[in-house]
């Protein structure tokens, strides 16, 4: 009884290994229209920190986009920078709880993920990994606009993308 107790655990843990613990979606003018968590602490504090990633990750991002602008604006105009029809910026920075992933759209929609560097499970995530959650969260994120009810600009409140995200950071996908 003891062993299968324990190979259960081992089997819940596997099953529900996460991938990030936050994502967001920031408009162009870098208000939030989207900001998802997971885990069983929603209260205030855990939602201001949430916050508070993203928002600091929102100057790394717009400096890698400044750089990334004054790069492809050189000498000859018609040159165009190869990996410029790469969205994905790559880690924007860390710290000694988190690691924070950029990802920019055509429309200067960005997405940041933010995932736990100290769980086994967040401080093994290849660069792949995220790029690919990245993709799919703008897939997501196409979806959920193309809702004639969607105002563009506004807050995205809809049910089926919360839980598609949600699933996407117990990575899911």
């Amino acid at each position: 009884m003891l062993a299968s107790g324990r190979h259960q655990d081992i089997f819940v843990d596997s099953v529900y290994t996460t991938m990030a613990v936050c994502v967001a979606v920031i408009g162009k003018d870098n208000s939030p229209l989207y900001i998802g968590g997971i885990g069983n602490d929603t209260s205030t504090d855990n939602e201001l920190s949430r916050q508070w990633l993203v928002h600091t990750a929102l100057d790394a991002l717009e400096e890698r986009l400044t750089t990334t602008n004054n790069n492809t604006s050189g000498s000859n105009s018609n040159t165009t920078r190869t990996d410029m029809r790469d969205l994905y910026l790559g880690l924007l920075y860390s710290t000694d709880t988190h690691k924070i992933y950029g990802y920019v759209t055509n429309t200067r929609i960005k997405l940041v993920l933010v995932t736990s560097s100290t769980s086994p499970s967040g401080s093994n995530i290849r660069d792949a990994e995220v790029r690919t959650a990245l993709r799919r969260l703008h897939a997501l994120y196409a979806d959920a606009i193309c809702n004639p009810f969607h105002l563009p600009g506004d807050q995205i409140t809809s049910q089926k993308f919360d839980k598609q995200v949600k699933n996407l950071m117990l990575n899911n996908v």
